[in-house]
């Protein structure tokens, strides 16, 4: 499949140390209509994204001693819209979940491959660049002016979760460091009560409760949150707080329901959309009060739902919009930036739309705001396979 949103050939840059690996990925893709280059160096590889940016970008993960992931880092600011794809043959979840998870790269491929599911792959990510092209996310962002850089997670903790030999001490001192986001940390873990007899009082719990694997996206998502918070007007600092606080409580429910979902494989993919979803809100309410203060008068004054004030309010541009040209300028992966765009959609075409709606519906924050209506159906299952109280937060079954 190509691309007929291109009027040049889809471009498709592979490094690999391995001649045979690169054999055959041409041969596989002889067939299709892309322009592939092909190259064993990293820096040559970097020079030709230079010259010409590329709409894919494919490594192997360990080549000379990993540099693959060191490519990519590279390629991501030379080829900032590129869709990025790892490979490797070693299993390596903890390097590649952060990777995705940070938005590092788009997806993973393990060696050996099926050559369909590669071939569906590389077409999804042909569609996917075709349809983010349609959005102009750079004109959405032009209105907020000074939009926030992406969030930074502190580098050694992400070394630390990286690595599987890192002791849980190390983690929660590295934690420790920034009191603000103990105080939030303790606040999230007990704002969901998932099968846990008492109040969580250390960070040591907490990571436990929140699980080692998802911390880093949790904190990566406080970090944004404050980007925004941090410039907002003193009337809405207390709402863009409960909001953080709400992202993560209702991100927790999503992890649940996908960690039980046969549909989907990357399952964190469905818990970081449901986490982010409403940056695009945190945008427009501190970097836009004055708007935000006529969305919520046309709300009292006309009696309209919050989506029918925000299409009123704010046209084609809603928050959905604004949080996947958000994410997708901090060059996070395809299916989270498609996610959230479509997170308020009256269809839930994608099983993880239909997660993060599903426990936005459990969470009950749904807000005025649409959602596929055949959902509430399952509601009273999930909230019995869940074990949530009618107020929403998860119950402790151990009782």
């Amino acid at each position: 499949m190509g691309s007929d949103n291109y009027a040049k050939p889809f471009s498709i840059l592979v490094l690999d140390d391995e001649e045979a690996i690169l054999a055959s990925i041409k041969s596989l893709f002889r067939k299709f209509p892309y322009r592939l280059r092909f190259f064993t160096s990293m820096n040559a590889a970097l020079q030709q994204l230079k010259v010409e940016e590329a709409d894919i970008v494919i490594s192997d993960l360990r080549m000379n001693d990993r540099y693959g992931l060191e490519f990519m880092k590279e390629a991501a600011k030379i080829s900032p819209s590129a869709r990025r794809i790892l490979m490797s043959g070693y299993e390596d979840k903890s390097i590649v979940l952060l990777a995705l998870s940070n938005g590092l790269i788009n997806h993973f491929v393990y060696k050996p491959w099926e050559d369909s599911e590669f071939t569906q792959l590389i077409s999804k990510c042909v569609e996917s660049k075709a349809r983010s092209s349609l959005w102009d996310h750079k004109g959405i962002l032009h209105e907020f002016g000074d939009v926030p850089s992406p969030p930074r997670f502190q580098e050694r903790l992400n070394q630390m979760l990286g690595s599987m030999n890192a002791p849980l001490s190390k983690i929660v001192e590295e934690i420790e460091i920034n009191p603000a986001l103990v105080a939030k940390l303790l606040r999230i873990a007990n704002s969901v009560h998932l099968g846990i007899r008492k109040r969580v009082t250390s960070i040591r719990d907490a990571v436990l409760f929140i699980g080692l694997e998802y911390v880093a996206s949790v904190v990566t998502a406080l970090e944004a949150f404050h980007s925004y918070s941090s410039r907002v007007a003193e009337r809405y600092a207390g709402l863009v707080e409960e909001m953080s606080i709400a992202a993560v409580r209702r991100a927790m429910i999503a992890k649940e329901i996908a960690l039980r979902s046969q549909e989907i494989e990357n399952k964190y993919a469905a818990y970081v959309s449901s986490l982010l979803q409403d940056i695009g809100l945190f945008a427009r309410i501190c970097l836009k009060p004055e708007m935000y203060d006529v969305f919520l008068k046309t709300i009292d004054l006309l009696n309209m739902t919050a989506g029918e004030a925000e299409s009123k309010v704010f046209a084609d541009v809603t928050h959905e919009r604004v949080g996947a040209a958000i994410l997708d300028n901090w060059n996070f992966p395809s299916e989270i930036v498609d996610t959230v765009r479509a997170h308020h959609s009256q269809t839930a075409e994608t099983a993880y739309v239909r997660i993060i709606q599903l426990a936005m519906l459990l969470d009950g924050t749904t807000e005025g705001y649409s959602y596929d209506e055949s959902l509430v159906e399952i509601v009273p299952e999930w909230r019995h396979k869940l074990g949530l109280r009618e107020n929403n937060a998860i119950m402790n079954t151990g009782e």
